[in-house]
């Protein structure tokens, strides 16, 4: 049997197709999921709905590296703080060697990066970033987290009613 270069080009074009779709679909979360900001760290099937835990500054708590990274809003003056936090949830100096980024949605659609530095007020040196926004209202953030050479990203929801409601109680 003999082919012809047009059936040729055919079938290596649709078996070309068939490839890029089944590769793109994998690399969607990693290579182009830059919108919102960064790509995502889980997997599809790990993103269950978690517990929200608290930390001892009334922030969101998740697991970071062997450790925890503590992500607290002052809703009123706009700060955004990150503390590492031990096994026990208590407040660790973070090491010199961490500095990063956080990308802000707000709930209007605009977007704003804030630079971490560091700080010192208080018993533990953390990370902190102001938004320039007083009486902040909802959004999504990704910290970017450089440590040394290594950058890891993490998300975080903030809703001020609903954490101020739990301050109340």
């Amino acid at each position: 049997m003999r082919l012809h270069s047009k059936s040729l080009f055919k079938w290596v074009m649709t078996l070309s197709f068939i490839m890029a779709v089944g590769i793109l679909s994998d690399f969607s979360e990693t290579v182009w999921a830059h919108g919102d900001q960064l790509g995502a760290d889980e997997d599809e099937h790990d993103k269950v709905e978690k517990k929200e835990e608290r930390g001892p500054h009334g922030g969101q708590v998740v697991e970071f590296e062997k450790n925890h990274l503590e992500f607290a809003v002052d809703h009123k003056g706009g700060g955004i703080t990150l503390f590492l936090l031990d096994e026990d949830l208590k407040a660790v100096p973070i090491p010199e060697s961490y500095s990063g980024v956080i990308y802000l949605t707000m709930d209007d659609g605009s977007k704003k990066t804030l630079t971490l530095k560091r700080g010192t007020e208080g018993p533990v040196s953390h990370l902190e970033a102001e938004t320039g926004t007083k009486d902040i209202g909802s959004f999504k953030a990704v910290v970017s987290l450089k440590i040394d050479e290594k950058r890891q990203n993490l998300r975080f929801n903030w809703a001020p009613a609903v954490h101020e409601h739990d301050e109340k109680k």
